[in-house]
């Protein structure tokens, strides 16, 4: 997504696109899931004069827009992705990669109505996995 977009989607939420939160967004993108401290070291670089807090508090902002999500992981520091489609996440035990499997969340839904007669209102999983590069690796 082009820095013109991201702009966009800040507006359409009815923030002021800054450098900072169009930076944020745009690494977010670019890593899939990031953390907090990694977002702040990247960041640095180009803006040297920024401040954790002042990511912190854009992250804030833009999780209350529905811009991005924090996904917590056990034993994980908090990470940060944009809110996009429904998807669980895959986590390998061995590197510690994060990858994102798209589901169809209303079919999730309707089978634990019909498993448990409960209504599903959020659906959260993740999987832990060894990956195929540590698989691979250990050959």
């Amino acid at each position: 997504m082009k820095k013109e977009e991201l702009s966009k989607r800040l507006k359409e939420a009815g923030l002021k696109a800054t450098p900072q939160r169009i930076l944020i967004l745009d690494f977010i993108m670019k890593h899939g899931h990031i953390g907090i401290e990694t977002l702040y070291e990247k960041m640095k670089d180009i803006i040297p004069s920024i401040s954790i807090a002042t990511i912190y508090k854009n992250l804030k902002i833009l999780e209350e827009k529905g811009l991005v999500r924090e996904v917590s992981i056990s034993s994980f520091k908090s990470l940060y992705e944009l809110k996009n489609l429904p998807h669980i996440h895959i986590v390998c035990e061995k590197c510690r990669s994060v990858s994102d499997f798209f589901i169809n969340e209303a079919e999730i839904k309707k089978y634990f109505k019909n498993l448990t007669n409960f209504d599903v209102n959020k659906v959260s999983i993740i999987l832990f996995v060894e990956c195929e590069k540590c698989k691979v690796s250990e050959s």
